[in-house]
């Protein structure tokens, strides 16, 4: 990962860090413990919820501006062949239909597709315990939109907000 994603992306601010050993600049995860009304009563530290180190199957710290590059340098075809990003960037399989728009599936993200068959936007999401993370790419408007967070889910509400704006007439 580091040699062949991290390093050509110039994700100079990723890595997998050991979880025993405090980071200047990394945040910790954590979720709330809610009593049966959903007050919220303490918080707990997801320390637990992954392997000492990540690996490349989950666990990697990164920056916002480490997936912009990321995202950029994939959209640009310098980290895939010209083929392999075509196909990143395409919508392959039908998954659900959302109001006016279809969800598609593809190589590692995933697609809003409008009824006139174009893209609005392509995403990736992770939750884990502590951590949530999405990036979408408006691909036409050469916008790529990345939230971070040290705590579970929350995204909707700022996704929801980004994408009204970037998508107003």
């Amino acid at each position: 990962m580091r040699q062949h994603v991290f390093a050509p992306a110039g994700m100079v601010h990723s890595d997998f860090l050991r979880m025993d050993i405090v980071h200047d600049d990394v945040a910790e995860g954590c979720d709330p413990l809610r009593d049966e009304d959903g007050t919220i009563l303490a918080w707990k530290k997801n320390i637990f919820s992954f392997p000492p180190i990540g690996e490349p199957g989950g666990g990697a710290h990164v920056t916002a501006g480490d997936l912009d590059r990321f995202l950029r340098k994939v959209n640009a075809g310098s980290l895939l062949s010209l083929q392999s990003t075509r196909a990143f960037f395409t919508p392959q399989v039908f998954h659900h239909a959302v109001d006016d728009w279809d969800q598609m599936y593809g190589h590692g993200l995933w697609f809003a597709v409008n009824r006139a068959g174009e893209v609005m936007f392509a995403e990736k999401e992770g939750v884990n315990a502590g951590v949530s993370a999405v990036i979408r790419c408006y691909l036409d408007q050469d916008v790529n939109v990345v939230l971070l967070a040290n705590i579970q889910g929350h995204e909707e509400e700022p996704l929801t907000t980004i994408h009204r704006l970037l998508t107003a007439g």
